[in-house]
């Protein structure tokens, strides 16, 4: 077989599409860049600083001579030619003392994309259409997201966690990016930052290694910050899943001397198999990505991962089902919302159950579910004649005013006719809100938490979610944002909470219910 039908074959193997790990020498090639001796060398000059000094002065360690010239930049740069009116146009990023260089550095790089090298336009735009779910990079400049336009990019390793990433569509800049100068892994110091942070970032790829195939391009085969990252990967892999694992990382070598491209194996790290690919082209490596089929786009796909998790998250989906071609639903204008079948073959199940279930089987968990989300069409007074009188019985605190309110059993002043109601009920209509707040200790502590007294999005954006389940129930009802507060019940609807976290979190539902619908708060 050709090397283009051993690649295909090969990439047939996996369910998933490839994931790129792309290096310095990919922006070498395809913009002319500098290696990372040369960056330096070029803002050595650009200060007027003897590069041998500074090479002597780091022991010949480039990470620690990127250090020593960020400190020649935080004393000189400042009256130099080269900060033109960049201590203006840059301030929000000169937060410390190695700014200056990474400053100037991303300025630099921020528009090398613009001008490719035409020798390789062929390979530039066949990669553009290469079926990919994602790139991993260690790379500054934007070739990349310039090349990929519809993907999101996550910067750094915060960037990365901080953010709901779904590992199709995406850009990880694990080393940083020209657009956040202070995002830059450039010194020895920023190095060993991002070692600590390794085995987090390693956790995170490894679904990634285990589920693509990985192809490294623009790397050395001992490049010692990629060796880095495997070996963290690897020590998490049992050794004998580890020929598993040599299927799907794909080392591109580029070999200037070689004819046609050879796809063999290799060994990294002494005990990590991988495929290898050497070559002086990669125009046959991007023309095998751009054969691969997708039914649908990966960024569209992306967008609909997004709609999904939003549904699962707050199990209501209010939005519209809308069926599209894929080719054309980035065409769309205005807000697209997407269910795919799961999820309506799902409700359609929950609704077929539930009526086999009968009303009279509902349990208070359905009740809470119900209140939070509006959206499950029981009859209020079914609930208030059928339901409650055994549902009630030996039962806990319970949201009451929702099927009231619905059932036209409260007047404008909040009064309840009670006529016909069950006598557990009877008695739970004289529940004010005291009736839900706990008393000694909380008491006290609700009292020297100041953001009781703000607001709920204050105190849930402030405290933990244990003291805010005991503490929500003291936030004054006059000062009470339901619709906060009903994002924050469905957010957590789902949580598995200890029994105490569970009675406390049913406690701050029947403080919702009872402040929108019992009509004396001046809500419903």
């Amino acid at each position: 077989m050709t090397f283009k039908k051993d690649l295909s074959e090969h990439f047939k193997k996996f369910s998933a599409s490839p994931f790129l790990f792309v290096g310095s020498g990919m922006s070498r090639r395809y913009l002319n860049a500098e290696n990372w001796e040369d960056l330096l060398k070029k803002f050595c000059a650009l200060i007027d600083e003897n590069y041998t000094k500074i090479r002597s002065q780091a022991d010949g360690d480039l990470t620690k001579m990127a250090s020593v010239l960020a400190n020649y930049y935080s004393d000189k740069w400042w009256d130099s030619d080269a900060k033109e009116d960049k201590d203006i146009r840059c301030a929000e990023h000169l937060l410390k003392s190695d700014s200056p260089l990474k400053i100037e550095i991303s300025d630099y790089l921020k528009t090398i994309h613009e001008k490719v090298n035409e020798d390789y336009r062929e390979e530039i735009e066949l990669l553009k259409t290469s079926k990919i779910d994602g790139v991993i990079t260690t790379n500054w400049d934007l070739f990349l997201e310039d090349t990929f336009r519809d993907f999101s990019v996550f910067v750094g390793q915060e960037g990365l966690f901080a953010s709901r990433n779904y590992g199709i569509a995406e850009i990880y800049k694990i080393h940083g990016s020209s657009n956040d100068p202070n995002s830059l892994v450039l010194t020895h110091e920023d190095y060993e930052r991002f070692r600590k942070k390794n085995p987090y970032l390693s956790s995170k790829l490894l679904t990634i290694f285990v589920e693509h195939p990985i192809i490294f391009l623009g790397y050395s085969l001992t490049d010692p910050h990629i060796l880095e990252i495997l070996e963290e990967i690897v020590e998490c892999i049992p050794e004998n899943k580890m020929d598993a694992l040599k299927e799907n990382i794909i080392f591109v070598e580029w070999d200037p001397e070689i004819e046609e491209p050879i796809f063999t194996e290799s060994v990294l790290l002494k005990t990590l198999p991988v495929k290898l690919i050497r070559t002086r082209s990669y125009k046959d490596i991007f023309e095998v990505l751009s054969e691969g089929k997708r039914r649908i786009p990966a960024h569209i796909f992306r967008q609909i991962k997004d709609e999904l998790y939003e549904l699962v998250i707050t199990n209501d989906p209010k939005g519209k089902l809308y069926v599209k071609e894929a080719e054309t639903v980035g065409g769309i204008k205005g807000q697209q919302e997407f269910v795919v079948g799961y999820g309506a073959i799902s409700k359609m199940k929950k609704t077929e159950e539930m009526a086999k279930k009968g009303l009279i089987g509902l349990t208070r968990e359905d009740i809470v579910r119900d209140v939070i989300f509006d959206n499950s069409g029981y009859q209020s007074s079914s609930i208030i004649f059928d339901v409650f009188p055994g549902l009630m019985r030996n039962q806990g605190n319970i949201p009451i005013y929702k099927y009231l309110n619905g059932s036209g059993l409260i007047s404008e002043n909040g009064q309840v006719v009670k006529d016909g109601l069950c006598d557990s009920l009877v008695s739970r209509v004289s529940y004010d809100l005291e009736k839900y707040r706990p008393s000694g200790s909380e008491r006290g502590r609700a009292k020297n938490i100041p953001q009781v007294n703000e607001g709920i999005e204050e105190l849930y954006n402030t405290v933990d979610l244990n003291l805010f389940l005991r503490m929500a129930v003291f936030v004054p009802p006059e000062i009470l944002d339901l619709d906060a507060l009903e994002d924050i019940l469905k957010k957590h609807a789902d949580d598995d909470f200890t029994s105490g976290e569970k009675s406390q979190f049913i406690k701050i539902v029947c403080v919702y219910d009872l402040v929108r619908y019992s009509q004396k708060y001046g809500h419903a």
